[in-house]
């Protein structure tokens, strides 16, 4: 339990610091990475009948505002990361920024289209592809607060 706050914690006595220069954005990607993969892996699992067990249904409200933070994750691991200009992490880079926008737009629009500020929804997608979508955003910020550890 000690070592898992000074992890968090880190020498200086707040969250991220000693992880690199990551600060707060480390640990807060990595527990949203997980919660992500959850809520993508656990029902996709569930419908192929690999385990017994699904999430409960949570409101749509709930899931739109969880897309809208975990693409503001992304896009600012895009974004801040030192990553090189070619090669894998340019790939990474890339791809956690094309996933952020979609994962944005399926956040937002439902709202701001039950709100009537835009005349328009994306069409009824359905679920499996956004359990998918949210098992590679999980494993996009997994990946993410990783980094510099």
């Amino acid at each position: 339990m000690f070592a898992a706050m000074k992890t968090l914690l880190g020498k200086k006595g707040f969250i991220g610091g000693g992880m690199g220069m990551g600060g707060p954005r480390k640990p807060i990607s990595l527990l949203m990475g997980l919660v992500f993969l959850a809520f993508g892996a656990i029902p996709v699992l569930n419908g192929m009948k690999v385990i017994g067990f699904s999430i409960p249904p949570f409101p749509n409200v709930i899931l739109h505002a969880l897309s809208i933070a975990g693409a503001v994750f992304l896009l600012w691991d895009a974004i801040s990361e030192n990553m090189a200009m070619m090669g894998f992490p340019q790939m990474v880079r890339t791809a956690t920024f094309v996933v952020a926008l979609v994962l944005l737009a399926v956040g937002l629009v439902p709202i701001l289209h039950g709100m009537g500020v835009i005349g328009f929804n994306l069409p009824s997608l359905a679920a499996i592809i956004v359990n998918v979508l949210y098992v590679i955003t999980g494993g996009l910020l997994v990946y993410g607060g990783t980094q510099g550890m």
